[in-house]
């Protein structure tokens, strides 16, 4: 049985998906990444200052004021750590709404195993399908969590979260994608049910697992995210302690050639 309204009862909620589109649809045309990591926030990239103050420094930094030899190479490299490190961050709350949202099928699949025992009675049931609604509706209220005012999941494709990270003599942006969680399994479990009369799918041990298995892959990219950002945080730690001991580092330049914006993506068909 379908739901009479399906898309009032899908997490995240509409209101979020469709301001997610259009704002990515006209970010994209005009600097090709929805949001960015600079200076520590989340932020949109704002055309109408240098690239390194739009895509690394933020406004976090004066460094033009400080008069200290080599300052803006420091404040650069301090910068891309602070926001490598606001990256980690992101990761580590979004790993920890999917473990969330991992004990609550756990929750889901035993309130089905309890209808589907030939023990269980009416009122029993009954009580099965309202622990499975109190699982399901808590998954939609983690669904809407965010970071720095940033959804951590989203209702189908979203644009990544970047940050801008030096190479030897170019900037590569390294993605940080929300969840998505418009993933089929996932989605029959939030409209199904496990007992009773009301609208929805009724569930089975099949489509628990689906869920499951796609909820497992989106705990492995995230930790696989999660490695990229803390590899980089490392080079960049390195650099600055190199920076410190009298070693030379130059802010490379910022691609102006390339079609898809100032920074390589190595990652972006990932």
């Amino acid at each position: 049985m379908i739901m009479s309204n399906p898309k009032q009862h899908s997490f995240p909620g509409p209101q979020f998906v469709t301001s997610n589109k259009l704002s990515t649809k006209k970010i994209k045309s005009e600097y090709g990444f929805a949001k960015i990591i600079a200076g520590g926030r989340i932020v949109r990239p704002d055309p109408h200052k240098p690239e390194i103050e739009r895509m690394v420094i933020g406004d976090k930094f004066n460094y033009k004021n400080n008069s200290v030899p080599s300052s803006h190479e420091r404040a650069v490299l301090e910068s891309v750590s602070i926001n490598l490190e606001a990256g980690i961050a992101m990761v580590d709350k979004q790993e920890t709404a999917l473990a969330k949202i991992g004990g609550k099928l756990s929750e889901i699949a035993l309130a089905l195993n309890q209808v589907k025992s030939p023990r269980s009675c009416e009122k029993a049931r009954t009580s099965s399908q309202v622990k499975f609604e109190e699982s399901r509706d808590r998954i939609r209220e983690i669904a809407q969590e965010t970071f720095d005012h940033v959804a951590l999941f989203s209702n189908g494709p979203s644009k990544p979260v970047t940050i801008a990270v030096p190479s030897s003599n170019a900037w590569e942006g390294i993605n940080i994608d929300r969840s998505n969680l418009n993933q089929p399994g996932l989605q029959v479990v939030d409209k199904g049910k496990v007992y009773g009369n009301n609208p929805g799918f009724f569930l089975d041990s099949g489509s628990i697992t689906k869920a499951f298995n796609e909820w497992r892959s989106l705990c492995i990219h995230n930790r696989l995210q999660w490695g990229l950002l803390f590899e980089r945080l490392h080079g960049i730690t390195r650099s600055l302690k190199n920076f410190g001991k009298g070693k030379t580092w130059r802010v490379p330049p910022f691609s102006s050639q390339s079609k898809l914006g100032p920074l390589r993506r190595p990652n972006r068909n990932n």
